[in-house]
């Protein structure tokens, strides 16, 4: 374990995309950049996923049959150079067991030594063409702390980060690959650097040091970079750019992770192996949602007014934030009388309505991976999240509010659309778009017209679906 209130100085390498024949180059650049990380007194330095010899492999043969050497020799020679500059590093690489490949990433100690090796949980495109998953969360004890090591796309799954807090991580490593998913030329986005790290760090309250690739491997695959360090507040405190070499440090203090609570009606079907229910939808036409935010509701009169208005433009449910009961019960009785669905009260199982199947929950179930992971297997298409009770007092209306990364992450993760209304109203598409939103405050609803169809799809990427990836067996060993 790290000593409290220790910070250490952390960095990140972002490299350049190398092909499977520029193995030599690969290496020059990771021993470079520890070489550099010394020069800036970097303890613990981050290279990117498979940053030797190449994250792309056409083929296992191919692989196989390319100059390049093996990971024992790999990890021997970064040995030395570690042991050389007193430095701790976390380095992608592909590991060779004779009956197959992993995409691994080892934590070498400042004495040279391998701590341990992670391999990659949550496959991710190609990865299942020539990689097999790994097994088991890497977390390992060395000098600086308690060390975790997520490999890219794990991230995306909010069981594999919970898991390593549970496992006593007090910094997580993340070497990377992050494809830029951008449609336009000169463009860059990935939803890790651009919410869902964010998310992870919120949720678990330990800093994250993210080493990502540059520029292009192959002609259909780029990368992102915004390699990115954040503190344990969730406070980026270094960013590269998206398109050049970079080597970004930063000073951050290993933190005692924050155990995501599990509730009893969650634990035992996110370590279950039983497969995830299909989510239900009722009609086969997009469906018009409204979010009603507090401050529309905290007004004394008008309140019927709005949901005339909602039912004559054609919204089919609304979502509103829970208040002082007999003005909820009025509002849902009366939204019942117009056609309307109305939901206003968390639950912990999955309904279903005219519109499809949905689940319910509050700002601070939010906090938590859980309760969504929960209602996501058991077959939810929309996640409402109706604010807590409104408070009045000198300040007016008050409404606890999950911050936007979190929504937008678990709408991602669970590949379901989401609808949250609080302080602001908020609708969510399965990638975490925002699709609709209200400022804090601001008395308005924010409808938007949503086709649940596209929450059946489960399929993140090619090849890539976001509940077979799942591994059970390794977070219930965690969890216990």
């Amino acid at each position: 374990m790290a000593d409290q209130g220790r910070t250490i100085n952390v960095g990140a390498a972002q490299l350049p995309a190398t092909r499977l024949g520029e193995a030599r180059r690969a290496l020059e650049r990771i021993t470079s950049a520890m070489d550099e990380a010394a020069g800036r007194n970097v303890e613990l330095l981050v290279l990117p996923e498979s940053a030797y010899p190449a994250y792309f492999l056409p083929s296992v043969e191919t692989f196989r049959s390319a100059r390049v050497i093996g990971h024992r020799e790999l990890l021997s020679l970064l040995g030395e150079r570690a042991k050389r500059h007193r430095m701790h590093v976390v380095c992608g690489f592909v590991e060779d067991h004779g009956d197959r490949l992993q995409n691994a990433a080892a934590l070498i100690d400042d004495a040279g030594a391998v701590v341990g090796v992670a391999r990659k949980l949550f496959l991710w495109g190609s990865d299942n063409q020539v990689f097999a998953p790994g097994s088991e969360l890497g977390t390992f004890a060395c000098r600086l702390g308690r060390v975790g090591i997520a490999i890219c796309a794990d991230v995306r799954a909010p069981e594999t980060t919970a898991a390593l807090a549970y496992r006593g991580a007090e910094i997580v490593t993340v070497p990377v690959c992050w494809v830029n998913l951008a449609e336009k030329p000169g463009e860059y986005y990935n939803p890790q650097p651009d919410f869902l790290i964010e998310a992870r760090t919120r949720e678990i309250a330990v800093p994250f040091v993210c080493a990502n690739k540059f520029g292009v491997e192959t002609e259909t695959l780029s990368y992102c970079g915004q390699s990115l360090i954040t503190d344990a507040e969730a406070n980026v405190l270094s960013l590269a750019p998206p398109d050049e070499a970079a080597l970004i440090t930063a000073e951050v203090q290993p933190a005692r992770a924050c155990k995501p609570a599990l509730p009893d009606w969650t634990r035992d079907r996110i370590t279950s192996t039983q497969l995830a229910e299909e989510p239900h939808v009722g009609l086969d036409d997009p469906v018009k949602v409204a979010a009603l935010p507090a401050a529309l509701l905290a007004r004394a009169t008008g309140r019927r007014d709005i949901l005339r208005t909602l039912a004559a433009d054609g919204v089919q449910v609304v979502v509103s934030p829970l208040g002082p009961q007999d003005i909820a019960d009025e509002m849902e009785v009366y939204a019942r009388a117009l056609g309307l669905d109305w939901v206003g009260s968390p639950s912990d199982r999955v309904m279903c309505a005219r519109f499809g199947s949905y689940g319910a929950l509050s700002g601070s179930d939010l906090l938590s991976f859980a309760p969504a992971r929960a209602l996501a297997l058991d077959g939810a298409a929309i996640l409402f999240v109706p604010g807590p009770p409104l408070t009045s007092d000198a300040d007016g209306p008050r409404a606890h509010n999950a911050p936007l990364s979190i929504l937008r992450t678990r709408a991602a993760e669970n590949r379901v659309y989401l609808a949250a209304a609080g302080a602001s109203a908020t609708v969510i598409d399965p990638s975490g778009a925002i699709v609709a939103r209200s400022d804090n405050g601001e008395p308005r609803p924010v409808i938007a017209t949503i086709d649940l169809a596209a929450a059946q799809d489960k399929c993140v990427f090619p090849g890539t679906h976001i509940f077979e990836q799942r591994k059970p067996e390794a977070y219930a060993a965690a969890f216990r």
